[in-house]
């Protein structure tokens, strides 16, 4: 009895802590995506298609194999969402992830984004945001997160790159 009792605890221990690590994946990639993070890969894998067709000029690649290789950015783009979490991870706690989701939704969170300027009431709002505990670990994590995220970028990107060229190159289209 005292088996299936502890084998029941860990069954429901596990998935409690798989819940919560999904939960946080999903925070951290809803907030990646609200600060622009993705969309700005989502240009660098457009810029690398266009770097790759030039390129490949010589090797007369048809589009519909162009086309062909850029299904795999959905997976790419995923695979890079979840190397953000671990950067992430090792920063910042799930609640914290939350209080910049809430920032990022807000009207002050979606202006810090745009060209054309903050309010006086977002920059009061952003300024008491940086001063909470949340705040405060993202100004003082900002050089760990920056080194985190370019090695992150670095290896996702040779990856992507290195991909798509094994991908051409098995259907008979080399450099």
């Amino acid at each position: 009895m005292k088996r299936v009792f502890t084998l029941l605890l860990f069954l429901s221990l596990s998935a409690t802590s798989f819940a919560q690590v999904d939960a946080y994946s999903e925070d951290v990639k809803k907030c990646v995506k609200s600060n622009g993070t993705m969309s700005y890969y989502e240009d660098v894998m457009e810029q690398m298609y266009t770097m790759l067709k030039v390129q490949f000029t010589d090797a007369n690649v048809p589009d519909t194999v162009w086309a062909e290789v850029k299904k795999g950015k959905p997976a790419a783009m995923d695979e890079l969402a979840q190397m953000m979490v671990s950067a992430y991870k090792g920063h910042f706690t799930h609640q914290d992830v939350k209080n910049m989701n809430v920032l990022y939704a807000s009207k002050a969170g979606k202006n810090m984004f745009k060209t054309d300027g903050l309010t006086e009431g977002d920059k009061v709002i952003l300024s008491e945001f940086y001063k909470s505990d949340t705040g405060q670990k993202i100004l003082g994590s900002q050089e760990s997160m920056n080194e985190s995220m370019s090695k992150i970028s670095e290896m996702w990107s040779s990856g992507v790159y290195r991909g798509v060229i094994a991908q051409l190159s098995e259907k008979g289209y080399n450099l």
